[in-house]
């Protein structure tokens, strides 16, 4: 059999999940449920990696210098509904090589991650509504790579946005002794408003590009999204903010970016989608929502070319990048600080696309999805052990200033996490130096010098804060006595074995695609980067700057609670440790004027809707009491004489039924004779 002819049980698989133990019995039975969804997982992840290995070795699809989406290698479609004159909609799968390769990730990193669960949820009452849900979240991913199309990609990433706020709000009955922190049921709520919000503008995107080329379908044919007419025609063609159709739609269609992957100023809801279980953490940042949200623009990316919206583009992931790398370096939350990472990396992918390096971004989503699950779910093992030594209050448990020495109590979380560390900080040799390199070489080959400079920033920053958390969390004295009787402990082995398997990616991923093997790119059909020494040696000295600035700063702050940061910068720690202030800054402005529309709409509805629903409430009551007078005075009264007429003709003819033969007898010959009568004098 051809694994891409049954792609289709890819996202097929962990749906039987989510039904059967939603549907069964086995959702009540946590461990049952759990290793249903993690066989089934397994199973999804190894047809992904057989639809990869099956796919045609494609021809170069780009000339040097040039881009071109890879070719489709099967598409399967069914007619789904007519759409009157035009060309009917329809539904299906379509693998590509950038498909192939996202499914083979999100697969196995979401194998990886529910394997885990079966360990950290294992003492959860709710285990079963965990693992369908997580099922579900991974089946979405899928089926929206697999989509033939952007209806069908826009139906399931609002699957995915409807998973999300059911996993951040899992722990929905929580609730903090600090009224100012929040709670994951706000947590979930937060997160599902501001992602609609750019769904929204997305929405219009996909109906403006509907408009105009009559389809959504994904391909270069007559009618299709890719195809050349279509391009130039929407490159072309004017709207009236003077700004071309192409550009009108990039733009749209980049708002549902800025809220899926968390992009600036849409980037409030991720790090606060860390009150849901760990794992959830792990599959959000890792391999669906934000990898979504990068993916879109990559699929869409024709459209972006031939538009002018790349430099808003660039900008906004560059800010980000920046942005959120800032705020990393003052937190103390450990998931909090992977939070603001991931924010910061999606940044580089987002400036990546700004840029042109469509190569370079999928290259970094690839790799940053294995090391970042890796940091995830390193940290959950983490936060395992410490609720045994400090109890289950995240407060503690997640504060790294509680932590310390961690590498002698938790050696194969310790080793494994530093393969994501070196990863993320891009070290040289790990996963993450060969995709940041790549980005940087865009930046700078394509002459966007400002952003070039930007990301080196944001790469200095990210080995900085890494290597401060690493330093705090695994090195000097375990800082958490004072809140607990014990010491933190190692992870069982349904933990340890997904973060070894995760690690073996983030230490050797990156060589797929090097400027010296060009792998990964020959795999997409497109030309493969050149070396760029400048780049590289930029990066590579900013990220031991970054490390060695955070080791000079650090090594000595591992042995007790101080922050040397705070003094230092005294002000500016604390404005980037509250996040820059913008949910204080939204509050103040959208809050209080939603609050202000609210209170306008309640005196609107007070001062007229009120006294004009009560005016036809009593003109009802008024119409009514007249209907009545008139039915009672009129209708009832020739109702009544009608009735008490025909019981007065019914009274008379009842006494002509008198049971004597003679009398039925005379009334017979005398209607005979009537009717003799009447048909003489009818007829003569």
């Amino acid at each position: 059999m051809s694994f891409l002819e049954y792609a289709w049980l890819i996202p097929a698989l962990p749906l039987l999940g989510f039904l059967i133990i939603t549907l069964t019995p086995i959702r009540r039975s946590g461990q049952a449920s759990g290793w249903l969804a993690t066989a089934l997982m397994a199973c999804s992840a190894l047809m992904a990696l057989g639809v990869a290995f099956a796919l045609p070795h494609p021809q170069h699809a780009a000339e040097a210098g040039g881009f071109a989406m890879p070719e489709a290698a099967i598409t399967h479609v069914f007619r789904w509904a007519p759409a009157g004159a035009g060309a009917p909609v329809t539904m299906g799968f379509t693998v590509d090589g950038a498909v192939a390769l996202m499914l083979a990730m999100v697969a196995v990193v979401s194998a990886c991650i529910h394997l885990f669960s079966i360990g950290y949820m294992a003492h959860d009452e709710r285990q079963g509504r965990f693992f369908s849900f997580i099922s579900l979240f991974t089946s979405a991913m899928l089926l929206m790579l697999l989509a033939s199309n952007l209806l069908l990609f826009f139906m399931a990433w609002e699957i995915m946005g409807l998973c999300s706020y059911l996993l951040i709000g899992f722990w929905y009955d929580r609730s903090y002794a600090n009224p100012a922190q929040i709670t994951p049921r706000q947590a979930a709520i937060k997160a599902f408003i501001t992602t609609r919000i750019g769904d929204v503008l997305l929405m219009l995107g996909l109906v403006y590009l509907w408009w105009q080329a009559g389809s959504m379908d994904f391909g270069t044919g007559a009618g299709q999204i890719y195809s050349p007419e279509f391009l130039a025609k929407i490159a072309t063609t004017p709207t009236a903010l003077g700004i071309s159709t192409a550009t009108a739609i990039a733009l749209l269609i980049f708002c549902g970016t800025v809220g899926k992957a968390a992009q600036f100023p849409l980037h409030v809801w991720l790090p606060d989608a860390m009150e849901g279980p760990t794992p959830v953490s792990a599959l959000i940042h890792a391999a669906t929502m934000v990898a979504a949200g990068v993916f879109l623009v990559a699929r869409t990316y024709p459209i972006f070319l031939v538009s002018g919206a790349l430099p808003v583009v660039a900008a906004i992931g560059a800010i980000t990048a920046l942005g959120a790398a800032l705020i990393a370096c003052t937190q103390f939350d450990i998931k909090r600080i992977l939070a603001y990472s991931t924010v910061s990396q999606l940044g580089f992918m987002v400036a990546a696309l700004g840029v042109g390096g469509w190569m370079a971004a999928l290259f970094h989503l690839l790799t940053h999805a294995f090391f970042k699950a890796l940091l995830f779910l390193g940290s959950g093992s983490v936060i395992h052990g410490m609720e045994h030594a400090v109890g289950h209050d995240p407060n503690a448990s997640q504060d790294i200033r509680l932590m310390g020495g961690l590498r002698r109590l938790m050696p194969v979380t310790f080793w494994t996490y530093m393969a994501g560390y070196l990863a993320l900080i891009g070290f040289p040799g790990f996963a993450g130096f060969w995709s940041k390199d790549e980005i940087l070489a865009e930046a700078f080959g394509a002459g966007s010098y400002g952003v070039g400079a930007v990301l080196l920033l944001a790469a200095f920053l990210t080995a900085f804060y890494m290597t401060r958390q690493v330093l705090l969390v695994f090195f000097g004295e375990f800082r958490g006595d004072g809140h607990g009787d014990h010491r933190p402990h190692e992870s069982p082995w349904t933990m340890l074995a997904p973060l070894a398997v995760l690690a073996a990616f983030a230490v050797l991923g990156g060589f797929s695609n090097t400027p010296f093997f060009h792998g990964l790119a020959s795999y997409l059909g497109q030309e493969g980067g050149e070396l760029n020494l400048v780049a590289m040696a930029l990066a590579v000295l900013a990220t031991l700057a970054g490390m060695g600035a955070g080791y000079a700063l650090y090594r000595s702050a591992a042995a007790a609670q101080a922050e040397p940061l705070e003094p230092m910068f005294g002000g500016g720690f604390t404005f980037f440790n509250r996040r820059m202030q913008v949910d204080e800054l939204y509050a103040a402005t959208f809050g209080r004027l939603t609050a202000a529309l609210a209170r306008a709409f309640r005196w609107l509805d007070d001062a007229l809707l009120m006294p004009l629903v009560v005016l036809i409430d009593r003109a009802g009551q008024l119409f009514g009491r007249l209907a009545f007078l008139v039915d009672d005075a009129g209708f009832n009264d020739g109702v009544d004489a009608a009735s008490r007429g025909t019981v007065g003709v019914g009274d008379r003819l009842r006494k002509t039924e008198t049971g004597i033969a003679q009398d039925y007898g005379a009334m017979l010959f005398g209607g005979v004779v009537v009717l003799g009568i009447i048909v003489l004098y009818a007829f003569r």
